[in-house]
């Protein structure tokens, strides 16, 4: 499973090289995708072979050789994160990509992953997000869960009474600003 991610992820990585060069709007993109892409790929396969130990890896990594200091990241540019940016970006080819993708999440062995470790979810989830493809069931449970409980403890306050709380009114509309009639 994790070796047909990394195919499928690594020709993607391709792609965007070789498509994103021609769109000049996206060339400081590229090696910021192109490196989380690569990321992903090592991450799935730790996710994969060690379900338990993937936040214990990644915190080590972190921190640093014999508990160092932690190095001060440099500003990182951020990826768009529009649903789909990816295929809009590059056409077709990056669509093919993502209905392999769909199939790789589509199979019971993916399905017995997705719910041994929740990591696994954290991984596709922004890159289902930019190829557009629609989940599997296993990446949406967590965040319908976590929706539902902040809407579960929000209070709901009434408009007119949020207003009044605000000390916010409308005013009154003054006539000179409607348009005259005509008769």
């Amino acid at each position: 499973m994790a070796r047909r991610f990394g195919i499928i992820l690594g020709a993607l990585a391709a792609l965007v090289a070789r498509g994103l060069l021609r769109q000049p709007r996206y060339v400081a993109v590229i090696p910021a995708l192109w490196s989380w892409l690569n990321r992903s790929v090592q991450r799935f396969g730790r996710a994969v072979a060690r379900p338990g130990r993937v936040r214990a890896v990644e915190a080590a990594a972190v921190a640093g050789p014999a508990g160092a200091v932690a190095r001060v990241r440099a500003a990182r540019l951020r990826l768009p994160a529009g649903r789909g940016w990816l295929v809009r970006a590059l056409g077709y080819e990056a669509a093919g990509y993502g209905s392999q993708l769909e199939a790789l999440l589509a199979e019971p062995e993916m399905a017995g992953i997705l719910a041994a470790a929740p990591a696994v979810g954290r991984i596709l989830r922004p890159l289902c997000r930019m190829l557009g493809v629609g989940a599997a069931a296993g990446l949406v449970v967590a965040r319908v869960r976590k929706a539902r409980a902040a809407r579960a403890g929000r209070v709901r306050v009434p408009r007119a009474e949020r207003r009044r709380l605000l000390g916010w009114s409308p005013g009154p509309i003054r006539e000179d600003w409607w348009p005259q009639k005509r008769g």
